[in-house]
């Protein structure tokens, strides 16, 4: 209540001239997309998967506001009063989403959707998961994917873009939902880096298709590319965020950082605790510059001995 009271007393005390930036679609993309996909490829480049959960229980809740409000964009740009207040809830619905001290995101995941969606939709999830996977490979196996090619292309530009849209958060939403539902630290960093991924090629499409969008292939491309960066099958999302994203945000580093302390995490669940010390020091002393080769010439030699004797 605290939040509403300040967002309207806000609205009556920004200037006019500021408010036309904010309150726009523009203002919006950059507090409900932009500034959370820069913190989710944050939170994917560090170690532990608390922010991971964070960010992903944000995307829950976007995903499923942006996809369910979808036609009221089309409304607001014919309407002006509709326009006017529109984007103004939603710039402040979104931050309410994402701030730390309001955490919305979370406070509708513990009281909507953890007790009423997560029993319903976790049976779905594995059901889901398993056919889409099998679809994709009999479509790209037995040839049928010109075929469903053909059907896309010839839909209406409008019905091309709901599939694509629907393609990249309907099944996304449910397997996120399953994910931060579980203890599994992992499927959160799988899922947010999906929508650290899915956010930049939403943001390329919603600019691009003003200018191509009725260039033949368009929404084709699209949609394959969706289903690379989504089906754990291809594990196109990870490719990309380690190829692409990661570097560009000069986060390479901090990746492999997390990664060495992932490995550390399945080392010591692999090696018996008695052994735990020993492995250990021995791993370290890989990582440290001029020791790897030493190790293999120990090890070369251990191995030469066993064979003499």
């Amino acid at each position: 209540m605290g939040y509403v009271l300040l967002a309207l007393v806000l609205l009556n005390v920004i200037p006019e001239d500021l408010q036309n930036y904010l309150f726009t679609p523009a203002g919006v993309v950059v507090v409900g997309t932009i500034f959370p996909i820069i913190e989710s490829i944050r939170a994917v480049c560090t170690f532990g998967t608390d922010d991971d959960t964070i960010w992903l229980t944000y995307w829950l809740a976007h995903g499923s506001f942006s996809y369910a409000t979808e036609f009221v964009d089309s409304i607001a740009e014919s309407n002006p009063l509709v326009k006017e207040h529109w984007y103004e809830f939603e710039f402040f619905f979104f931050l309410w989403l994402s701030l730390p001290v309001t955490d919305g995101a979370t406070l509708l995941y513990d009281l909507v959707t953890r007790p009423y969606l997560v029993p319903v939709l976790q049976p779905i999830k594995k059901k889901l998961e398993g056919k889409l996977t099998a679809l994709v490979l009999t479509a790209v196996n037995a040839g049928h994917i010109y075929m469903i090619w053909f059907a896309f292309m010839m839909m209406e530009e409008e019905a091309k873009r709901f599939i694509v849209i629907a393609a990249g958060t309907v099944y996304p939403l449910i397997a996120s939902l399953v994910a931060v539902a579980t203890p599994k630290g992992s499927d959160d960093t799988f899922w947010l880096t999906y929508w650290s991924c899915h956010g930049i090629l939403f943001l390329a499409m919603d600019y691009a298709e003003n200018y191509i969008g009725e260039v033949p292939g368009f929404y084709s491309l699209l949609l394959c590319a969706t289903v690379y960066l989504m089906l754990p099958l291809f594990r196109g999302a990870d490719a990309v965020f380690r190829t692409v994203i990661a570097p560009l945000a000069g986060l390479e580093e901090n990746l492999l950082l997390r990664d060495a302390a992932l490995l550390r995490e399945e080392l010591l669940e692999a090696v018996p605790e008695s052994r735990r010390r020993d492995v250990c020091a021995r791993a370290a002393a890989i990582f440290q510059e001029g020791q790897t080769r030493a190790i293999v010439q120990e090890e070369a030699g251990s191995n030469g001995k066993a064979k003499h004797q």
